[in-house]
């Protein structure tokens, strides 16, 4: 979807799943109950519902702006987590993969797709 045509609900959740799944500072165990209040007192968590309630009845101009935002918020975090997902596995990559999985994986960082090989 683009972010033209993405509905604010749908960015909204997109937005919360990521807080959610991001890497997080130690806390302590706690159970289900305390983990889910846990999430919610999140600060980053109240900055989105309090921007997303705030301008819930914005007129379609600025409401439209501020989704586009959220939108590229979203796509920058995806591109930073598949970068970082991408260093990772090249931190150790020439021990952990075959010069096979290596050639694919440098061209998948040039934009390239090498074909499938039997």
């Amino acid at each position: 979807m683009t972010a033209a045509k993405t509905p604010p609900i749908h960015v909204l959740r997109r937005l919360l799943r990521h807080i959610r799944t991001a890497p997080k500072l130690e806390m302590p165990k706690a159970k289900a109950e305390a983990a889910v209040n846990a999430f919610n007192q999140h600060p980053l968590y109240q900055q989105v519902m309090s921007q997303y309630r705030a301008n819930q009845f914005a007129p379609p101009a600025q409401a439209d702006a501020l989704r586009k935002m959220a939108f590229d918020m979203i796509t920058l975090k995806d591109d930073l987590r598949e970068r970082r997902k991408l260093h990772k596995l090249d931190g150790g990559a020439e021990v952990k993969l075959s010069p096979k999985e290596l050639s694919r994986l440098a061209a998948h960082r040039a934009g390239l797709e090498l074909p499938e090989t039997a």
